[in-house]
């Protein structure tokens, strides 16, 4: 039996190295037990700032671009939220991304893997698990939280040196999500 992952890329700034964490990420996915990667960019979806009258856990967003998010989110076998931290939270494209939608995340197998200059991303970790929590995602309990550097990130993100046990717990976080 196939396994697919798709990788939430939370940031959408300019200069990021979101992507290029992705698809770091996705290599490593594909060696601890999943068959297709595929990235989902929020900087490719531009939802609107979500300003809906009733939430989507009452009433479905009906915004052509929520609409096509929330098939993303519901045809996503496993999903794995790629986050950064910013001033000790989550980027607003990553948080309007997750309040557009609201059943598809139900029980949908998850993990969070989070990077940053101060302890690795820690607290956006903290904030999105909250989140995803409420949403009754099927969130596996380990999340990596990876490390930057000047050195990691001086000529474009390099995952060659990120620290050994910041990628075991990468590894550990996507084999658990991998056997959900």
């Amino acid at each position: 039996m196939t396994k697919s992952l798709s990788i939430i890329i939370g940031s959408t700034r300019t200069n990021r190295i979101g992507r290029d964490v992705a698809e770091w990420v996705a290599d490593i996915a594909k060696t601890e037990g999943f068959d297709t990667v595929e990235l989902l960019d929020l900087k490719d979806e531009s939802l609107p700032k979500f300003d809906a009258p009733v939430p989507p856990m009452y009433a479905a967003v009906d915004t052509p671009e929520a609409k096509a998010w929330a098939a993303k989110i519901d045809a996503a076998e496993h999903l794995l939220v790629l986050t950064p931290e910013y001033n000790r939270s989550v980027p607003a494209s990553l948080k309007t991304a997750i309040d557009n939608v609201y059943g598809e995340w139900n029980a949908k197998p998850t993990a969070i893997v989070s990077y940053g200059y101060i302890g690795g991303g820690a607290n956006a970790a903290k904030h999105l698990r909250e989140s995803l929590e409420f949403l009754k995602t099927d969130i596996v309990a380990e999340t990596a939280a990876l490390q930057l550097s000047e050195e990691i990130v001086q000529d474009g993100f390099s995952g060659e040196k990120v620290a050994d046990t910041d990628k075991a717990a990468l590894r550990a976080t996507i084999a658990t999500l991998a056997n959900k």
